[in-house]
């Protein structure tokens, strides 16, 4: 996220802070926003329509066309880049690699549209859909794509209905509160039969959601990908650590932010880098809260952290509280799930919402909680390749664009990304393009509404951590595996989060940025 924000200033030459640089900033990130929710919502056609107009501006068979390398550079901006000759041939069989809610949502679009795959094979490392793996989602976009893919009372029932989101200082000062509900039903993309698609869901009940719409012999657990071969003939080869082999037409890498696929059908693609920011969240059994604030999204903001807390429904609606507290970090030895006891994640949570003075309900909800996680945020230059150069292996979810989560759309944008590609395989089906021209054609529809909100994630990262000084984690973390150098963080003064919050949330723009998030760009 520093990046985003420019270089720190000199150790001679301490750096005070200053208002109109602060409302600068503002001005510009504000901008930013509006600009980005006009390209992303005005015209959902926008994406695909700029990449034709290149195409008849100049065409790529004149050989005398003097901007024709111009041409190739927007190709390969677009995702276009590779044999465009393709194969009508339809794809009979599909790999899926990752059981998380990206290869699963795969899997239900590939066998509920009309797609002629034939068979669908998801698989996973891990030996069982574990209960209890994860914490808590926002589902809003991605809850109004299952709807399309039949599953709308599913939805309904296993989610949490989000009712408002509000944001305060740590001294209870109210930044900004948005109606969810009302917001949403101005929005027919986002609605099903009168009810507003958005909910809060735990991340183990979505997956057996998901999992139990499949055919049965969909899964195949316990088998992990050790390589991908792609023949002549179009056809891919995947080997597991078991000694087996399978042959597909097309192969989706839907593994995660440490993608296999990614980094053996497309090993030029850049590791994933980390923002300098850490979250350590934990979940707790039951709802404690007042009962008035049901459904409410929590956020506290304190010096140099941000709070969330939030209910959620789990398997067999069981009812769950998390809390999850967001600082920064120059540690380059912190790896993205480093190996801490829960109970040692639990005090330093603890101690940093203490020493940050959040308010004792943020503290006692912690203090409850029986499970924690410790994560670093890291993202992909979503800009790079999805799709391998033969057209037949493709990247969804966070293995193509994996964003920091200050917009809840990480999970959001794994299902749009499966639905969309599914639609352009049905496409072909009904005589439209090849199969290549699909791939392809998925990544330039989904490129542009992905980076615009990793953008605004990282962006958001920076804001939500004013106030305070980057540290290392408070207990010792295990070796960085990729090596991503980290430079000094950049931090912003508190007043400069406060304000910009509070100014987008009395322009009506904070809920514009929530509603072009929330809307489904399939």
């Amino acid at each position: 996220a520093r990046m985003a924000v420019g270089r720190p200033p000199r150790a001679s030459q301490p750096q005070q802070p200053c208002k109109t640089n602060a409302l600068t900033f503002i001005a510009l990130l504000a901008t930013m926003l509006i600009v980005s929710g006009f390209i992303t919502v005005s015209s959902p056609q926008m994406l695909e329509g700029t990449f034709a107009v290149t195409q008849t501006w100049q065409s790529p068979f004149n050989p005398g066309c003097p901007h024709r390398r111009r041409h190739r550079r927007l190709q390969v901006f677009a995702g276009l880049g590779g044999d465009s000759s393709g194969s009508r041939k339809l794809p009979k069989r599909v790999g899926i690699i990752g059981s998380g809610p990206a290869g699963l949502s795969m899997a239900r679009a590939l066998q509920y549209l009309d797609t002629g795959v034939e068979e669908v094979k998801v698989f996973d490392k891990n030996g069982a859909l574990e209960p209890d793996l994860g914490g808590g989602l926002q589902i809003n976009g991605g809850a109004a794509v299952l709807a399309k893919l039949g599953l709308a009372e599913e939805m309904k029932r296993s989610g949490l209905p989000v009712s408002k989101i509000r944001s305060r200082t740590v001294g209870g000062r109210e930044l900004l509160s948005i109606d969810v509900q009302n917001l949403v039903k101005n929005e027919p993309s986002l609605m099903h039969e009168g009810t507003p698609m958005v909910f809060t869901i735990m991340r183990d009940c979505l997956v057996n959601l998901l999992a139990g719409s499949l055919k049965e012999g969909t899964l195949n657990l316990g088998k992990r990908l050790t390589g991908v071969e792609e023949a002549s003939d179009k056809s891919v080869k995947c080997k597991f650590d078991d000694g087996s082999e399978e042959i597909f037409d097309i192969v989706i890498g839907a593994d995660g932010i440490r993608s296999n696929v990614k980094s053996l059908a497309l090993p030029k693609c850049q590791e994933a880098r980390y923002s300098n920011i850490r979250i350590q969240f934990g979940v707790a059994k039951g709802w404690e809260r007042d009962s008035s604030t049901n459904g409410e999204l929590h956020q506290w903001f304190g010096d140099g952290t941000y709070a969330l807390s939030a209910q959620y429904k789990g398997i067999g609606e069981e009812p769950y509280e998390m809390i999850a507290l967001v600082f920064l970090d120059t540690d380059p030895n912190t790896d993205e799930n480093p190996n801490w006891e829960t109970a040692a994640v639990k005090e330093a949570c603890i101690s940093r919402l203490r020493s940050t003075s959040n308010p004792q309900e943020v503290v006692d909800l912690a203090s409850r909680c029986d499970r924690f996680f410790d994560l670093g945020v890291y993202y992909h230059d979503s800009l790079q390749k999805w799709v391998s150069d033969s057209g037949r292996i493709a990247l969804i979810g966070d293995a193509a664009h994996a964003m920091p989560p200050f917009l809840g759309q990480g999970a959001n944008q794994a299902i749009q990304d499966a639905y969309c590609l599914a639609a352009k395989l049905a496409e072909v089906k009904n005589g439209q393009g090849t199969v290549e021209e699909a791939l392809r054609s998925y990544e330039r529809k989904r490129k542009l509404p992905t980076t615009l909100i990793q953008l605004e994630s990282r962006f958001l990262g920076v804001l939500e951590t004013a106030g305070g000084k980057a540290s290392a984690p408070s207990i010792p973390a295990t070796d960085n595996s990729n090596g991503t150098p980290v430079p000094p963080a950049f931090v912003l003064p508190g007043f400069v989060r406060d304000a910009f919050f509070f100014a987008t949330g009395k322009l009506g723009i904070a809920e514009q940025v929530f509603l072009k998030g929330a809307t489904p760009k399939v």
